[in-house]
């Protein structure tokens, strides 16, 4: 059904989608650099991580806005069963209620405030209607992670004064780019969620040729380097395809792999070998694809409303996707470890984490040993692919030399490391013995690799993530056209100028179950409850023949017809042989800024249970959202 665009449900909605973000152009800017700098309030937030919180919410809530608007009023295969959970009219306050209100997000970087400030206009309730997984609370925590992470990018230099964030953690030939972000977002929601197509969406945002390693240069001054970049370049361009490049499943979106060198540690920071060298540290490490949040939240929704069933599981090409994917990381993976640039692999492997899939760890500040050779020692080695494991059985060492704790600070005990050495044969490296001081009172034992990454296990990502996602969705749109009245809605054919629907494209035999579906429904006792309305916008031919098989063609005749046939064989599926859908898969990929902070658990205090992702997440904001709930009436009575 197309709903009236001057519907008032419509009065709040954005006509254009505007980041909120911060642009570039505020690094010029030293009283925006200031303001980013000032605390507030008695967990002493900065200003400009509740600045950058309150804009990621905003954005998410603009953007889902005009997306459900360009489905209800130009796509025409929205169910009027399923728009009156979407939005509605509270009829205590007359206030616009559901994904199309206005959510007075407050400037906070308090997940809990912030999920409040959602159910407090039944947000999470439209949400979860048409959601497969509850996605408010890893919304909340992806703009608060966000919000934190820009913020470091925008404000003054680091405490030791020696480089600025935006020397840091500045994008590829360029800083943080509002207008990248906002022109994606505003595709996505003004011409493809207007079509039966979002298969670009969650496709590669690159084509699948191997990786080089070259120099960044900065797009403004092409004398100035911005470290090295990992990217499939082809004549030294990236090689671009004009997909969006948001991960199925998750709300990431894969992007070029970036290494910054820092600068070197004050003296009393060095730790050394025996001979005298420093040993090395690896610099900053970025998965780039963080760097576009507005994106990241549209297509993570997007997505559940695809998982959920629908019109919408439709339009993404599962066979495609899966296909796009392999060919990507396999591209990716091979190129990476034939070239000895297996430690960026860290940003693009699947880590098990608390029973949940997320994408990438980080080297990032973390010893980069090197041999008698001064080889360095690979963190990613081939039977990281084979047993899940960081380097290799011979490579580790649980105590390659030890600190000392003084005044409860951590200083060096004046023990030194030894390199590690290469098997003559097979060019294995193999660690040096442990250190004569393991085990001594008041010494700590420096492992490596260390030992929260150690203790993980990596798997391919397209096979622990993005597979096992998109064969969900296509495990659906079979078992739905089966078991629903999906086959109604959807066009398994193009008619006339309009498309047919993306999943059937590439797929014959989910084609020819679909139209085998139709035709069962037009004998079948359930299509008197088909929303005719909604079958005539999609597929003018196919909503005749409905008609011509007794189907009401208006709400009231519908109405009538599902109370005369409640109870009977209308409730029968199409097909009872074909299962129902499995349960849905839960989100993995974890939050984009799920941070290994350079300076160690300090800077991961912030983080706390509510932003680090997946079942602690809604553990940590289901109490704030239950008090919220308990003091406001029910808006659907």
């Amino acid at each position: 059904m197309i709903i009236d665009p001057n519907n008032r449900l419509f009065d709040r909605v954005p006509d254009i989608f505007t980041s909120p973000y911060p642009g570039a152009d505020v690094y010029a800017d030293k009283a925006f650099e200031t303001l980013m700098q000032r605390h507030q309030g008695k967990d002493q937030q900065t200003i400009g991580a509740a600045i950058l919180s309150q804009a990621g919410a905003q954005a998410w809530n603009q953007a889902t806005q005009m997306l459900w608007k360009t489905k209800a009023t130009i796509a025409g295969d929205l169910l009027g069963d399923v728009w009156s959970k979407v939005a509605w009219v509270n009829p205590k306050t007359d206030a616009i209620a559901g994904i199309l209100a206005e959510v007075p997000f407050a400037l906070t970087t308090d997940p809990a405030l912030l999920v409040g400030a959602m159910a407090n206009v039944a947000l999470d309730l439209a949400l979860n209607a048409v959601s497969a997984i509850p996605v408010a609370g890893w919304i909340i925590g992806i703009v608060v992670g966000i919000g934190r992470a820009l913020a470091g990018l925008f404000k003054g230099l680091l405490k030791d004064g020696s480089a600025s964030p935006d020397e840091r953690a500045r994008l590829p030939w360029g800083r943080y780019n509002r207008d990248i972000d906002q022109e994606w977002v505003r595709t996505f929601i003004k011409i493809d969620a207007a079509g039966v197509d979002w298969t670009p969406m969650f496709a590669p945002p690159t084509d699948a040729i191997p990786w080089q390693l070259l120099d960044g240069v900065d797009q403004d001054d092409s004398k100035r380097m911005l470290g090295q970049v990992l990217a499939p370049f082809a004549n030294k361009t990236v090689a671009y395809n004009g997909m969006y490049g948001c991960l199925p499943g998750t709300f990431r979106v894969a992007g070029l792999l970036q290494h910054r060198g820092r600068p070197q540690p004050p003296v009393e920071d060095l730790r050394f070998y025996n001979d005298g060298t420093i040993i090395q540290q690896y610099g900053d490490f970025t998965q780039t694809g963080d760097f576009f949040p507005a994106l990241q939240q549209l297509a993570g929704t997007t997505w559940q409303q695809i998982a959920a069933g629908g019109p919408d599981a439709y339009k993404v090409d599962c066979m495609k996707l899966e296909k796009l994917w392999r060919d990507w990381f396999s591209a990716l993976y091979t190129s990476a470890m034939e070239q000895g640039y297996g430690t960026y692999l860290l940003q693009y492997l699947a880590r098990e984490v608390h029973g949940e899939w997320r994408l990438g760890a980080s080297a990032s500040g973390i010893l980069s040993p090197a041999a008698t050779d001064w080889e360095p020692v690979p963190l990613v080695t081939p039977g990281t692919f084979k047993d899940g494991a960081l380097a290799t059985p011979k490579s580790r060492t649980t105590c390659l030399y030890t600190d000392a704790m003084v005044n409860g600070a951590r200083v060096t005990s004046g023990d030194m490391g030894r390199r590690w050495s290469r098997d003559a044969k097979t060019g294995e490296f193999i660690a040096p013995p442990r250190s004569s001081w393991a085990g001594r009172e008041g010494h700590l034992c420096v492992p490596w690799p260390p030992g929260d990454l150690l203790l993980s296990k990596y798997r391919r990502a397209d096979d622990a993530i993005i597979t096992p996602a998109v064969r969900a969705v296509a495990q659906l749109q079979r078992s739905r056209l089966s078991r629903s009245l999906d086959c109604a809605y959807v066009r398994p054919i193009a008619v006339g100028d309009r498309p047919a629907y993306a999943a059937f494209a590439d797929n014959p035999s989910l084609r020819d179950h679909c139209i085998d579906m139709r035709k069962r429904l037009l004998k079948h006792p359930g299509r008197m409850q088909v929303e005719y309305e909604t079958v005539r916008q999609v597929d003018p031919e196919y909503a005749d023949a409905l008609r011509q098989a007794g189907v009401p063609t208006t709400a009231i005749q519908r109405a009538a017809a599902k109370m005369k046939f409640a109870g009977t064989a209308a409730n029968e599926p199409l097909d009872p042989r074909q299962p129902p859908p499995v349960r849905p898969l839960p989100l993995q990929g974890g939050l984009p800024f799920d941070p290994n902070p350079d300076d160690g658990q300090a800077g991961r205090r912030w983080l706390g249970p509510a932003v680090l992702g997946g079942a602690a997440l809604v553990t940590a904001i289901s109490v704030a959202v239950g008090v919220t709930r308990s003091r406001r009436s029910s808006i659907h009575t």
